[in-house]
């Protein structure tokens, strides 16, 4: 009798227990907010206002108010469980905008939803043709990943497990002067040059080299968090590198550590596949990875501002070229004579170009 006693209160002690359970995660239920974006013919260009309706749901509990965030930063409140309000796109950056709203109850319970809108750029690419000014040799062994100019020396930095390395060509008679072979395992990737240090990505190993410029020494390496690393140049401050993704990453050439990134559009969509790097007059260039087209990135706000088409650029000079060839990649500025010169992977040639409007 007292085991069916004791059974008895224990079922009831039980029960009580799971009914407040229940009412209790019952009485917590968040607020949920949806947020409507309206996109006109489905595309918001810089300059556009962006519309935005919130509705917030309350299930239990009494609205309090509801906070906005825009890309992370406190944008407004509303004590409105529905709210309307407009976001100014001119000072923007383009690329994917990211907004929360995270309401909250006066029992101080919070709930939070997210969207986002990719920003278009407001601007039509000026258009750029070509003109070879000269045509110079080029080792048809180097699967080129990075070029650059310093003090009237070519350097070059080249792909591929077992091949990877770094030369530099005298530009007065086209002789490589010094090379330095990457262990195997390495995919040598992107080079820059930056206070006498030359950078070296690599491709999917997630490191980096500084070397000395002169002795091309190893001084020592970096990790970076990218999945790749593709391209590689600096403004004079900051290294900047991409990834074969539509992102550009600035970072600090001391401690490595990401400052900012861009995500890079034109006025159709995001532009991806950014490749090999070259940052002249204050414009980042870019090879777009299996075409013939470099363009001209603002580093501020991610707008592509030119295309350059370089169709048929090796085709017009190939010379009964036999052994494999692969894409265009490879920009190199000489800011001394204010020269351009461009080539690929494995080409037989490398090319002072001129850039010229296009008509169309």
């Amino acid at each position: 009798m007292r085991n069916l006693s004791v059974f008895i209160l224990l079922f009831f002690f039980t029960t009580f227990v799971l009914l407040n359970c229940a009412q209790s995660t019952k009485r917590n239920r968040p607020p949920v907010t949806s947020i409507n974006i309206a996109q006109k013919n489905g595309k918001i260009s810089v300059g556009n206002k962006v519309s935005v309706n919130l509705k917030t749901k309350i299930k239990d509990g009494t609205f309090l108010n509801t906070k906005i965030f825009l890309d992370g930063v406190l944008f407004k409140a509303t004590d409105k469980p529905e709210y309307s309000f407009e976001i100014e796109t001119s000072t923007l950056p383009v690329g994917t905008h990211y907004i929360k709203a995270l309401a909250t109850t006066l029992e101080g319970i919070s709930g939070e939803n997210f969207s986002d809108f990719l920003l278009l750029s407001d601007l039509t690419p000026q258009k750029f043709n070509y003109k070879i000014i000269k045509a110079y040799p080029h080792n048809i062994e180097h699967f080129t990943e990075g070029l650059e100019i310093r003090k009237g020396f070519l350097y070059e930095g080249t792909g591929q497990e077992g091949s990877s390395a770094i030369y530099k060509t005298d530009l007065n008679n086209w002789k490589t002067t010094k090379e330095y072979k990457l262990d195997q395992q390495y995919f040598g990737e992107g080079i820059t040059i930056l206070n006498d240090k030359l950078y070296q990505l690599t491709y999917k190993t997630q490191i980096g080299f500084v070397r000395d410029l002169n002795t091309f020494e190893l001084l020592k390496t970096w990790t970076f968090k990218n999945e790749q690393g593709w391209g590689l140049t600096n403004d004079g401050k900051s290294l900047i590198m991409s990834d074969g993704t539509d992102f550009i990453y600035f970072i600090d050439s001391n401690s490595f550590k990401e400052i900012r990134k861009i995500q890079v559009c034109n006025q159709a969509g995001v532009v991806q596949n950014l490749n090999e790097l070259e940052y002249i007059n204050g414009e980042i260039w870019a090879n777009i990875w299996t075409t013939d087209k470099i363009v001209k990135i603002n580093p501020e706000t991610g707008k592509i501002t030119a295309e350059i088409d370089l169709k048929g650029l090796l085709s017009s000079n190939l010379l009964n070229q036999s052994s494999p060839i692969d894409v265009l990649n490879g920009i190199a500025y000489d800011k001394e004579k204010n020269k351009i010169y461009v080539t690929g992977k494995l080409w037989p040639k490398i090319f002072e170009i001129e850039l010229v409007k296009s008509v169309n």
